[in-house]
């Protein structure tokens, strides 16, 4: 069973309603399969949306910077001076000098990463997943920066409430490392793992009117944002981040990495982080590696071996 909205549906409903991903080769075992969101730049980020901004120092989401990945544009969060956090697929495997962290904030900062730390529950597959959830789980990854961030520019704080239901802002530097484009989606399911922990969310792309509603019960709570506000991933937008509000303070609720197809339309979604604010903590909390002595270093004599050879 799959938690659509206010109802859970079985997994059949969901194959019924035409549950299908972009890019797949073959069905996994449920029938379904995940489109990793890996690809090369585009121009622009997101579809839908109120568009690209350049972020100020104040805004809620300055903490979202472009990732170069082997000379491919993606999105990461800073989540503390020295750490940002992005989707594990898009650095599984890069050299840590291949990976470089900007932001257009202010006078503008950028570092290359020293160290990356993937999720360890990270297989890049969805054959545990339970029926009907067609999410690859724990797609989540740390990197280290070589340089501090500047204190004007703050990390995003981890949000660790429930996501069903919520408004989520989308903000990806997909294929710019200058502009940050925005745009909103309100979470319709929300797929556990089998510890029964929030594991990944997913919303769907509606169009401007209520008829257009994919998932979730059709009424005003549910149904889409309208032209300005509703967004949804394309292209080039793994790793970018998903926030809500509460009271007025904003929050990193996930991390966005897939799209998939839904029926004749398209939806997407991402990483909850609330379960893996441990795993994070770890990973921001290791040491940063030492660095290699360099050729002259190694065959320098030590003190001891020229005190002897002055005897």
């Amino acid at each position: 069973m799959v938690r659509l909205g206010s109802a859970w549906v079985s997994a059949g409903r969901l194959l019924r309603a035409g549950l299908s991903l972009l890019g797949c080769q073959r069905p996994t075992q449920h029938g379904l399969l995940i489109c990793l969101v890996v690809v090369c730049p585009v121009t622009h980020a997101l579809e839908g949306g109120s568009g690209p901004i350049e972020l100020s120092a104040g805004s809620p989401w300055a903490a979202v910077g472009s990732l170069s990945v082997n000379g491919q544009l993606f999105s990461a969060t800073l989540i503390g001076p020295h750490h940002v956090i992005t989707a594990a697929h898009v650095v599984a495997g890069a050299l840590p000098a291949n990976v470089l962290f900007r932001s257009p904030v202010g006078t503008g900062f950028s570092s290359v990463a020293i160290s990356i730390q993937v999720s360890p529950l990270f297989n890049g597959q969805n054959l545990d997943n339970l029926p009907g959830d067609p999410s690859v789980h724990a797609d989540l990854a740390v990197v280290r920066l070589a340089n501090p961030a500047p204190p004007s520019l703050l990390p995003a704080r981890p949000f660790d409430g429930a996501l069903l239901g919520r408004v989520l802002k989308l903000v990806s530097h997909g294929g710019s490392t200058t502009l940050a484009t925005l745009g909103e989606n309100q979470v319709d399911v929300v797929f556990a793992d089998r510890q029964g922990q929030a594991a990944t969310y997913l919303f769907d792309f509606d169009g401007p009117d209520p008829s257009s509603n994919l998932l979730g019960p059709s009424n005003a709570t549910t149904t889409t944002l309208g032209p300005g506000r509703e967004a949804s991933l394309i292209k080039g937008d793994s790793g970018s981040a998903a926030f809500t509000e509460v009271d007025g303070q904003w929050w990193l609720a996930g991390v966005n990495t897939f799209q998939v197809h839904i029926g004749r339309g398209r939806g997407a979604g991402g990483v909850v982080l609330a379960p893996f604010r441990g795993w994070i903590a770890q990973a921001m909390q290791k040491p940063p590696p030492v660095a290699a002595p360099s050729p002259a270093e190694e065959n320098r004599p030590s003190p001891r071996t020229q005190k002897a050879e002055g005897r």
